[in-house]
């Protein structure tokens, strides 16, 4: 069972504070208060070069995700006029009459694949909240081929938009989440070398990956009809293990680094933006810690982000590295099944119109400082 904080309004917690990340003596690291992301180039394992180089990626990697859990990825092999595409597919989705929009409503799925508007997949029931301003298109992955039936999760389950609709849509997303699955495998065996464990530790778990690929639509806002702690992407972390999120050249995506502090998150031509997610915030026993982010469209136009969520096999237990525990460091948290994990929180996602948040997250960024 995972505890969840009802409301997910992190602004509403008082004492809420995430500080705790500058020092941690469990694993002897100060973790830096960036200003800015790093930019880690993930070329060594797209094409295969020697060792040497794909420790040094990995190595590059750790500092980022131990300092604050984001960074730029670049050198992953898709082009940015693919990343531009995907936006544009956005727009045009996006632009549809409602009534067109609605036949791919989130609520006629059992996995909440296809459309939901402001106010989550029931925005009656949440009428004179603080919602968040976006609307989302929810995609997953195909079968693959020998796949069993059993955690397959949203794997085949999406609602395309038919060719009457919007030809061509269904075609390029499924190639481009296939061009994204190719980018994690590669990602996940740099995780892997980076924190000491056999290069290809992962694979088994990220075969059968779990994946939701959203459009999301921001938008515009006027700063001055928000509400209290309103956003278009109110402060969250992600739910899976990692991200992989393209955005276009607006901006206004924002996360907390390791004083306290909110960061931008502008748009690197030819990137993503990779953050860590709380089921590798518990492999790691919070080395790697997954991080507070917000975004707000401030621009005169719509805006489009592109997150690619990231979870192993449904039926992965997730628990404490060997390599991120001792006798002095046992484990913070139980060993947690990674679909029930990410499926609450998406549950109350879903419900809320705002970010699930888990009772865990909020006690470990309520943590005082380690001396």
């Amino acid at each position: 069972m995972v505890d969840i904080i009802k409301d997910g309004a992190v602004d509403d917690l008082a004492d809420f504070d995430n500080r705790f990340l500058r020092r941690d003596s469990r694993f002897s690291v100060e973790r830096k208060a960036l200003t800015r992301l790093p930019l880690i180039d993930l070329s060594a394992f797209v094409e295969n070069r020697d060792l040497a180089a794909r420790r040094a990626v990995a190595q590059q990697l750790r500092e980022a995700c131990i300092d604050i859990g984001f960074f730029y990825l670049v050198g992953h092999g898709i082009p940015q006029s693919e990343l531009d595409a995907t936006v544009d597919w956005g727009h045009r989705f996006f632009d549809l009459p409602v009534a067109e929009k609605m036949k791919l409503h989130a609520g006629k799925s059992t996995e909440r694949q296809g459309y939901m508007g402001v106010g989550g997949v029931n925005p009656a029931a949440n009428v004179g909240k603080p919602l968040d301003l976006k609307e989302r298109f929810y995609m997953s992955r195909d079968v693959l081929p020998g796949e069993p039936v059993e955690g397959r999760r949203s794997a085949g389950a999406s609602q395309w938009p038919g060719p009457d609709m919007l030809p061509g849509f269904e075609d390029f997303m499924k190639a481009h989440i296939r061009k994204r699955f190719a980018v994690t495998l590669h990602l996940v065996r740099a995780f892997a070398l980076s924190l000491d464990l056999p290069e290809t530790y992962f694979d088994d778990m990220y075969r059968y990956l779990s994946v939701n690929f959203v459009l999301n639509y921001y938008p515009p806002v006027d700063e001055n009809d928000l509400g209290r702690n309103q956003w278009s992407f109110s402060p969250h972390t992600d739910y899976g293990a990692l991200t992989l999120l393209s955005q276009d050249a607006l901006g206004g995506l924002q996360c907390r680094n390791s004083a306290g502090e909110w960061i931008n998150v502008p748009p690197v031509p030819g990137s993503f933006v990779v953050n860590i997610g709380d089921l590798f915030a518990t492999w790691t026993n919070d080395l790697y810690a997954s991080t507070l982010h917000r975004a707000l469209n401030t621009a005169k136009v719509a805006r489009i982000a592109v997150p690619f969520f990231v979870s192993p096999h449904s039926a992965t237990m997730v628990r404490c590295l060997d390599t991120c525990q001792s006798p002095g460091n046992p484990p913070r948290y139980e060993p947690v099944n990674a679909e029930e994990y990410v499926r609450a929180l998406l549950d109350q996602a879903n419900l809320t119109g705002r970010p699930g948040l888990a009772a865990k997250t909020v006690e470990r960024f309520q943590a005082r400082p380690s001396p």
